[in-house]
């Protein structure tokens, strides 16, 4: 098939990894000649503020409040409508969803009016403790059934899918999480060359894991002087008071603008995710992007993602073999000198990877050679 191939990426999200999935997908897809790529964000999608070179075709008008949402539903018939401009404007061949949200069935209506084959990456089955988002679940089960594929990060979350009868087998492929690339290149962060730095990062949940880090923290025996830095939002609870209590440990409870995570990254010499359990994990993503030693535990999707890559340490969900992980990475030699990842190699071969199957399984007879 010589002619261009129009495809849509969207993700209305605000903040956080699903916008930036959809601005990582859209550019290495665009690395695959005759696809012309589409993307679709919130108008007040985080990313675009910083990062001037994201090509939005269309932006989709979001909410910051209950009342905005339910606004945005009232309103759902003129959406639709644009939406239906766009894509017959565009000439829109397929449809992916980079990670579903609370307003996606709007544009699965007007894919359905045209229609359009429609592709969603779901991420998680199931809600995590202490997720809160239950109704978003919901929805997800409506956007999956009305959707023509589903993709994967994980066979984890592949087959809790497939156990949930959502979909015939046919109807899923599964691909993997590529690194998530940020700039790093103009960072420089001040460090104390006796000391070793520990990150904990993202959202502050119950299921991350921070009851099994504080009472593994009791347990660390080493002569090594090292800092705890948990930096991310979530709400208040006892653990992470008892945590910020530790001479060594500092929470920042806070939201971090994609313009700190670099100079946050780059500040840490090891990330620790002492998850109880998982799916797979952008933090995880970040830090094999910056070639940073991480300690996972065995939960989920977790060990899929990481696919035997060096310094990497496997520990089981408890304290005393965490506590036995920690003290093995104080022990390396820092500060290591490591190259950091080629992310945008990875997530072209993601992108083809994603394509071929989708191709394959709606018989498009794309040829996808790369540009």
């Amino acid at each position: 098939m010589d002619k261009s191939f129009n495809i849509l990426v969207w993700q209305w999200g605000r903040k956080g990894a699903g916008p930036k999935i959809a601005v990582e997908l859209s550019n290495a897809l665009r690395s695959i000649k005759n696809l012309n790529i589409l993307l679709s964000l919130s108008d007040r999608a985080e990313i675009i503020d910083y990062n001037p070179e994201c090509q939005i075709g269309i932006k989709f008008k979001t909410y910051s409040s209950i009342l905005g949402y339910l606004i945005r539903w009232i309103e759902s018939p003129y959406w639709i409508l644009y939406l239906i401009y766009h894509l017959k404007k565009n000439k829109v061949d397929l449809a992916i969803c980079t990670m579903p949200g609370l307003l996606d069935m709007i544009m699965i209506s007007a894919l359905k009016i045209l229609k359009i084959p429609c592709v969603v990456i779901i991420h998680d089955a199931y809600p995590h403790p202490g997720d809160g988002y239950l109704f978003q679940h919901f929805l997800q089960r409506q956007l999956i059934k009305s959707s023509d594929l589903i993709v994967t990060f994980t066979q984890y979350v592949y087959n809790q899918l497939n156990k949930r009868n959502f979909l015939s087998k046919s109807k899923f492929i599964r691909v993997w999480h590529p690194p998530l690339k940020y700039d790093y290149e103009n960072i420089s962060v001040s460090k104390n060359k006796n000391e070793i730095h520990l990150l904990n990062f993202g959202r502050l949940l119950p299921y991350k894991g921070f009851n099994l880090l504080n009472d593994a923290l009791k347990l660390v025996k080493s002569d090594r002087s090292y800092i705890v830095r948990i930096v991310g939002q979530g709400p208040k609870s006892k653990v992470l008071k008892l945590l910020n209590r530790r001479k060594n440990v500092y929470v920042e409870n806070r939201w971090v603008p994609e313009n700190e995570i670099a100079s946050i990254f780059e500040w840490a010499d090891a990330i620790i995710l002492p998850y109880e359990e998982a799916s797979q994990s952008g933090v995880l993503a970040i830090a094999l992007a910056f070639s940073k030693p991480v300690l996972i535990t065995r939960v989920g999707g977790l060990m899929e993602q990481c696919n035997h890559k060096d310094l990497v340490f496997l520990c089981d969900p408890k304290p005393e073999d965490i506590a036995k992980n920690i003290e093995k990475i104080l022990e390396l030699p820092f500060p290591l000198k490591r190259e950091h990842m080629d992310t945008s190699h990875e997530w072209k071969k993601m992108a083809k990877d994603l394509i071929s199957q989708i191709n394959e399984k709606f018989n498009f007879h794309l040829k996808l050679d790369t540009r």
